[in-house]
């Protein structure tokens, strides 16, 4: 059993929950609304909270199934206070507070296993301050992402697992097991985080069992662990194909990221796609955390020297994801994007945390080491290395290079700088028309951002409502005034172009152009076409006839 400490007071975790809550959610608002500088997948994920109760047509299932729900399902209630701050819909502030609170929560877990495993006070204040003031973890704290949620959830499955190991109670292995079931609803890279949890249970349940009862207890183990992921996960894939169609939309839609990553590469491959080298990827993994290497080796060393698997613990969770992301950016099957290897900065933190229950003496400096290491060290670097366009792939990360040196990075030559500028614009050009509801048609895959911008949700016909399909087929019987087009250059896989392929260039046949906005490229982005009518019939001399 692991050394304890008398507990502190319960306020001290609530002021700490607090105060990191306040500092990333400040990060994150200033960054938004003052700069406009943000991840698009962020807002995007407060639209689908949105449309579940301000669209035309609100229900549950409107969040959609192709993005897992969890960070959606939070921001529900804060969206719908957008009356009285408006800008929790219009900048995707929602997103922000969402974020914010499973970051801090992740902190607090963090802070939980340095209790458990006895660390002294300053220690303790170490690893929360190690992992809670990254620069990383700061950024995406406000980024409005889902990588928050995920990394509470994955230190949460790995103090219940380290819970488990000294106490040998059920209660502590199903937590583990709660932990992984709400993670899913956040990433999908939970499944690989079951797995390497699985087979740790596994392993140690065997080894653990009086030999009459290995193979019952190593099942049951197994089971308890699992049940919640495999709960979560058959019941989001039957009801995305009952409501759907598609048991696996975020892998078989259009919408989904294999749809995505194959048409950047038909598109001629984006600065973050495609098949990556090996010293890309590890350039990635090592910016994030240069001591994640370091930290394995000497957490199997510990644990060899200790015959214990405590140090193992967080290899196994947080390692089976970067591993899964390793893979996937090498092979080309996922963007290669540098948040996901977001993961390594808690799995070092908390491997250091770990040798304090280990070996003694070893464990004690291996420890202190680890965590001195982690401040000193890993920290500047990964603030050097994000700036990094080639290593911080992402507008997020190497864009606060025109916040640092405004001079050399004017904001004004910066396209990150102006995303949703132009749908905003399209929308205050929407609202100005005063329209009805249900006049205009948008595929919100693309158009979510014109949908946020808009004082008038209820305008819009978007994908998530039953009648989607029907106005899409035939918008002059269903009152549909105007349609809205993104490029087919750019996207090919809008609902409008998918049905209607000669819409962006000449209206179908039954509408005409009235407004285009052009991206923060310099690309023009979207085209709007005001409905005629029925297309009319082709002459019959046209076709040949007498």
């Amino acid at each position: 059993m692991t050394e304890q400490t008398s507990s502190p007071p319960r306020w001290r975790a609530a002021a700490i929950f607090t105060a990191l809550s306040g500092i990333y959610f400040a990060v994150g608002a200033i960054l938004l609304v003052r700069y406009n500088l943000f991840d698009p997948d962020a807002p995007s994920r407060v639209a689908n909270a949105g449309y579940t109760v301000m669209s035309r047509d609100p229900h549950l299932s409107a969040i959609g199934f192709v993005w897992n729900p969890l960070p959606s399902l939070v921001e529900i209630p804060l969206v719908s206070l957008h009356p009285w701050w408006p800008e929790l819909k219009t900048h995707g502030l929602a997103g922000v507070i969402q974020s914010a609170l499973f970051m801090a929560g992740a902190a607090l877990m963090v802070r939980r296993i340095a209790l458990d495993r006895g660390l002294p006070s300053r220690w303790r204040w170490a690893a929360v301050g190690g992992f809670a003031l990254n620069p990383v973890i700061v950024i995406y704290g406000g980024s409005g992402m889902s990588e928050a949620a995920e990394i509470f959830c994955l230190v949460w499955c790995t103090r219940y697992l380290l819970r488990w190991l000294d106490t040998r109670r059920v209660s502590d292995l199903a937590w583990a097991g709660i932990a992984l079931g709400v993670g899913y609803l956040a990433r999908y890279e939970m499944i690989p985080a079951a797995v390497g949890v699985a087979a740790l249970v596994a392993v140690v349940a065997f080894t653990r069992s009086e030999r009459a009862d290995r193979i019952q207890t190593t099942i049951l183990s197994v089971l308890i662990v699992m049940f919640p992921i495999a709960v979560a996960f058959v019941t989001w894939a039957v009801t995305g194909w009952i409501v759907s169609g598609e048991l696996f939309a975020q892998l078989s839609s259009r919408y989904g990221n294999e749809g995505q990553v194959a048409a950047a590469l038909a598109r001629g491959g984006t600065a973050h796609s495609g098949t990556a080298d090996g010293w890309l990827v590890a350039a990635r993994v090592l910016a994030m955390q240069p001591l994640v290497g370091i930290a394995v080796g000497l957490a199997a060393l510990v644990a060899v020297l200790a015959r214990k698997v405590d140090a193992l613990v967080p290899v196994v969770v947080f390692g089976s994801v970067l591993t899964f992301a390793v893979w996937g950016h090498y092979s080309g099957t996922t963007f290669g994007l540098f948040r996901y290897y977001l993961p390594a900065i808690p799995m070092v933190i908390v491997i250091a945390v770990t040798g304090w229950g280990a070996a003694r003496d070893v464990g004690l400096r291996f420890g202190a080491a680890l965590l001195s290491l982690s401040i000193v060290v890993a920290i500047p670097v990964t603030t050097v290395s994000m700036l990094n366009a080639n290593i911080g792939n992402q507008p997020l990360q190497f864009g606060l290079k025109s916040l640092l040196d405004p001079e050399k990075y004017p904001a004004e030559q910066q396209w990150y700088r102006r995303e949703l500028v132009d749908d905003r614009l399209l929308a205050e050009f929407l609202d100005r028309k005063h329209l009805p509801d249900g006049s205009v048609l948008m595929d919100t895959f693309f158009g979510w951002g014109i949908w946020l911008a808009s004082d008038s949700p209820k305008q819009f016909v978007v994908t998530s409502d039953y009648d989607f399909t029907a106005a899409l087929n035939r918008p002059w019987d269903f009152g549909i005034r105007y349609i809205v087009v993104s490029n087919p250059a750019l996207s090919d896989a809008d609902a409008v172009h998918v049905r209607h392929p000669t819409m962006w260039d000449t209206g179908a046949g039954f509408a005409r152009l009235v407004y285009s906005v052009k991206g923060p490229g310099g690309d023009e982005r979207r085209r709007v076409y005001e409905v005629l009518g029925p297309p009319r019939p082709i002459p019959t001399d046209a076709l040949g006839g007498e």
